[in-house]
């Protein structure tokens, strides 16, 4: 019965598919699964309600194997096997050692500051504590804080402007 089942049901199969799908390989495999579902249905406890639809069975059970694959396609597209590797745009390698470079530069420049200065600017930049937690580390008051940052702040500003002529000086041959 399955024989003749399946004889009856392969080039109608083949004639629908041919259409659609762009593989020998794929059609075969679509084919043997709409035969799977179909005789699976036929076997099961309930069977086919209406054996005069059974064409029409046939038909729609394709039509949802085909249309399982378009959407399983469309989530995991096929990657030719030639083509090359898709960048991986989750790790930034470049933005990581940039980074990196500038921690790097920051923690050179504020070990040239004073002890306080680094101390203060750490705390309330890098580390963003409270300024109050800052004021009782420190034993300052909040307006002498400000004070003090200030005076760090202009302290940095001077280690890069030493940095920056240097760097030109370099770069330019020194004039």
């Amino acid at each position: 019965m399955e024989e003749h089942f399946t004889a009856h049901f392969s080039q109608l199969l083949f004639l629908k598919l041919r259409g659609r799908v762009r593989s020998a390989q794929l059609m075969e495999d679509m084919k043997q699964e709409t035969f799977l579902r179909v005789l699976q249905q036929i076997r099961s406890r309930g069977g086919i309600d209406h054996p005069e639809r059974l064409g029409g069975f046939v038909n729609s059970v394709c039509n949802n194997v085909i249309l399982e694959f378009f959407r399983s396609e469309g989530r995991h597209p096929q990657l030719p096997e030639t083509g090359a590797e898709p960048a991986d745009h989750t790790v930034d390698l470049e933005g990581a050692l940039v980074d990196n470079e500038r921690k790097r530069m920051v923690r050179s420049i504020l070990a040239e500051l004073p002890g306080k200065d680094r101390a203060i600017l750490r705390m309330v930049f890098l580390e963003e504590m409270d300024k109050d937690e800052v004021c009782a580390t420190m034993g300052v008051t909040r307006g002498y804080l400000r004070v003090l940052l200030h005076r760090a702040r202009e302290r940095l500003k001077a280690v890069l402007a030493k940095r920056d002529s240097g760097a030109q000086m370099r770069a330019g041959g020194g004039f």
